[in-house]
């Protein structure tokens, strides 16, 4: 099934309407659009139907309890690397045991596995059931792993090359296991990052970032850390919740 929403006899539109670009610290440095807060009814109604429509899983067992609350919801947040106030986090970090299996959150095409110096081992599908009217689709991410146990082989690499990334096109389902919670990359502690995106991909920068949480059913909440403003306010702060926050930052690579 394809997912096609409208609202009020009007079509789901990404490319300038009800989006922004991300806010923050970093703001201006990628191409990335959020949700407009100002469109909250419209953002609300969307999550809504993707989750009575799609059957979403989480993509480690009892995620929920696993979120980091000070860090790890989408939204702002003090950087526990960068040392920077006022970041807005595009994700969801779901703490846990190194080694936990992930799996995705629904059934997908593999469109990339491997390396990259900021996600570190990483597993990129799309899901082309899931396409808005205006030809927007979702993509999840899956991040800081620490192995990847879906890849392509060398051959198929080559013809993916040579097909543009059209083909191969291999199957994912939501029982597959993608790799091994782990903390490669640019992360602290042991998680997944768990990135959603619609993508239109035949417009470059394009790219509007959501909640996972909301695609996931979850109640939204605020990360603890986002109205510290100083690395002043950091340390302190984190002197004040040390052994809370060792739950999430003190698991072995």
């Amino acid at each position: 099934m394809t997912f096609m929403l409208k609202l009020t006899n009007e079509i789901f539109t990404c490319h300038f309407e009800r989006v922004k670009s991300r806010p923050g610290a970093d703001a201006g440095k990628d191409k990335h659009l959020v949700p407009d807060e100002e469109y909250n009814e419209f953002w609300e109604a969307f999550y809504g139907a993707l989750t009575s429509r799609f059957d979403f899983s989480f993509p480690v067992l009892d995620a929920q309890e696993k979120i980091n609350p000070y860090f790890g919801y989408f939204g702002f947040r003090f950087h526990p690397i960068k040392l920077e106030p006022n970041y807005f986090h595009l994700g969801l970090d779901i703490s846990d045991k190194s080694k936990t299996q992930v799996t995705p959150i629904l059934d997908g095409i593999l469109e990339y596995s491997g390396f990259g110096l900021v996600n570190g081992n990483y597993v990129f599908l799309s899901h082309p059931n899931v396409v808005t009217e205006d030809g927007f689709k979702l993509y999840s991410i899956y991040m800081h792993l620490k192995n990847t146990a879906v890849k392509f082989s060398s051959y198929q690499k080559m013809l993916r090359q040579i097909s543009f990334n059209h083909y191969p096109s291999i199957e994912i389902k939501k029982t597959d296991v993608l790799g091994g919670m782990g903390s490669s990359g640019i992360s602290e502690g042991v998680h997944v990052h768990l990135h959603l995106q619609l993508e239109f991909r035949d417009e470059k920068g394009n790219i509007i970032v959501i909640d996972p949480a909301k695609v996931l059913g979850l109640q939204k909440s605020a990360n603890l850390s986002e109205n510290i403003k100083s690395v002043e306010e950091f340390e302190k702060f984190k002197k004040e919740n040390e052994n809370d926050i060792k739950k999430y930052f003190s698991f072995k690579k």
